[in-house]
């Protein structure tokens, strides 16, 4: 157990090590945080598991204040994270035909206390669409010692509160993920995603799962 927590404030040092001063070790108590499980116990409560995981009042106002307005961007912790992976050299990339898979998804959370959220998205146990907050991500795919594992490369933070639409947040991550596609790289999309806004976002190659009934015709006649 201390070898894994040990293994775990390594990783999260490398991914806030080049953050500003401050930030850095404010923003690590938040990730240590959220990784210790305290949050369970507080049921999604922030201050209660800033201060079960151990932290001083100060340091738990920092750590809030970090996360909420601090000088960091996703983007810049998301690479942080993907280069100390690649560094440890036990995630690997596995190709298909020359091409490496690169998954592009909507995700969403649905808190049940939630109140006044504007966006929705379906909820399988449910059969409906309910509250819930909608993001999108776009990820590498590969593995580490033969268990699955996506490397995030893009996070598309939310649905527009003033636009409250998950059809744009999907237009706004299709367009991301043809903008980032790297000559050997292949988007694959889940059953919401339409071939006509891959086309018009100008993606040249693509993978789609279909739904489980669809229609689908050639363009061309055939003669029995």
């Amino acid at each position: 157990m201390a070898i894994a927590i040990c293994q775990t404030l390594e990783a999260l040092c490398a991914v806030v090590q080049s953050l500003p001063i401050g930030t850095n070790l404010a923003l690590l108590h938040f990730l240590w945080m959220q990784l210790s499980g305290t949050l369970l116990l507080s049921r999604g409560a922030l201050f209660p598991a800033l201060q079960a995981s151990g932290l001083l009042p100060a340091a738990v106002r920092r750590a809030w204040a970090a996360f909420h307005s601090g000088a960091w961007k996703i983007g810049e912790v998301l690479s942080a994270w993907e280069n100390y992976v690649r560094q440890q050299r036990q995630w690997q990339a596995h190709p298909y035909d020359g091409y490496y898979p690169k998954a592009v998804d909507l995700t969403a959370y649905w808190p049940p206390t939630l109140k006044g959220c504007p966006s929705k998205h379906y909820y399988p146990p449910a059969e409906k669409a309910l509250p819930a907050i909608v993001l999108g991500l776009i990820a590498r795919v590969g593995s580490i010692h033969g268990q699955r594992v996506a490397l995030i490369t893009e996070l598309v933070v939310r649905i527009d509160p003033e636009a409250p639409s998950e059809a744009k947040l999907q237009t706004r991550v299709v367009l991301r993920a043809a903008e980032t596609l790297a000559d050997d790289e292949m988007p694959v999309f889940d059953a919401g995603f339409k071939i006509r806004e891959l086309q018009e976002a100008g993606l040249d190659r693509y993978t789609v799962r279909w739904a489980t009934n669809f229609t689908a015709r050639r363009n061309v006649l055939l003669r029995w």
